[in-house]
């Protein structure tokens, strides 16, 4: 037959267990930043989207680009802040920190490629349709 514990023993009890409980957790942070994958699903998504928006229309592109520079932005900022860097490099490595700034660059490099050559083919549209209004 089961004894039923006496309840001040039991609270006592547990108010230690749980009282040693943070001793012996650890935070994990990896679980709350995005993983590389999403990193790059995102950097090469709106890396696509925003240059084709700015070789189109610049103004257009720099409205959509905001979005995802903001959020690399805040990425790189939480990976690098003095309560979450520490522990993000111990439990990811710093394969994780090249991931980050490799999404990031990729995406900076496609929308610097796509605005010079959005600015090229107006330079070559523009002297033809000089030429048209002068005939």
């Amino acid at each position: 037959m089961l004894r039923i514990v006496h309840s001040t023993s039991f609270h006592r009890l547990a108010g230690l267990a749980l009282s040693l409980t943070p001793a012996l957790a650890v935070a994990e942070v990896s679980d709350k930043m995005p993983s590389p994958t999403d990193v790059w699903i995102i950097a090469l998504a709106a890396s696509g989207v925003c240059g084709a928006l700015i070789a189109w229309r610049p103004w257009v592109g720099a409205l959509a680009t905001v979005l995802p520079a903001f959020w690399l932005t805040g990425l790189l900022l939480e990976m690098h802040s003095p309560d979450i860097g520490p522990y993000l490099s111990a439990e990811r490595g710093w394969s994780y920190y090249l991931q980050a700034y490799l999404g990031a660059g990729v995406f900076v490099t496609a929308l610097v490629f796509a605005l010079r050559m959005g600015l090229r083919r107006r330079r070559t549209i523009a002297p033809s349709a000089r030429a048209r209004k002068r005939d």
